[in-house]
């Protein structure tokens, strides 16, 4: 049986978690990190192209403000403490989603891995950051607009976030 080629994660529930495990969601959040790193490495062994990670979407704007601080904040640290050891291990991070709401900072950190990474091939992950399938599909048609193309199913595939990944066949909610 063959792996599949791409497998995505929505992570949810790791601030419900920690909060279960009498700790803080923050606790959870970043404990929630930690399985991220042992999920790379499964999916490398098992030889999946591509995890898309569902890690902020643009419904996390609605928590309260201190957690979404720590949520970018644990993002940026990660990249910081991460970005040799990706390169290392030859894996490619792709930003899908709106980051312009984004500290500038931690959007030029995101920047400088996509370039660092860009031509590696072992795995490719696809951070999904201030992402929903609403605001992709709307930027699509924007774009397409002020290109003054057609509306058909091609300029929006060749329009959206995801274009060239394939679409995952296998998708796992946490939480």
């Amino acid at each position: 049986m063959n792996p599949p080629k791409h497998v995505a994660i929505i992570m949810d529930g790791n601030g419900r978690w920690g909060l279960k495990k009498k700790k803080s969601r923050n606790y959870g959040h970043k404990k929630g990190l930690e399985v991220v790193e042992e999920i790379i490495d499964i999916s490398i062994k098992k030889k999946i192209k591509y995890l898309t990670l569902f890690v902020f979407s643009t419904e996390n704007w609605k928590r309260p403000q201190r957690e979404i601080k720590y949520l970018l904040s644990l993002l940026s640290l990660y990249i910081d403490k991460e970005t040799d050891n990706l390169i290392k291990k030859n894996i490619k991070i792709k930003v899908i989603g709106n980051t312009l709401k984004f500290p500038k900072l931690l959007r030029n950190k995101l920047k400088k891995i996509q370039n660092l990474t860009k031509n590696s091939n072992k795995i490719q992950i696809n951070m999904a950051l201030n992402y929903g399938s609403h605001q992709e599909i709307l930027n699509s048609f924007k774009l397409i607009k002020k290109k003054n193309l057609s509306i058909n199913k091609k300029n929006i595939e060749n329009h959206l976030y995801t274009k060239g990944i394939p679409y995952p066949e296998i998708l796992i909610r946490t939480g």
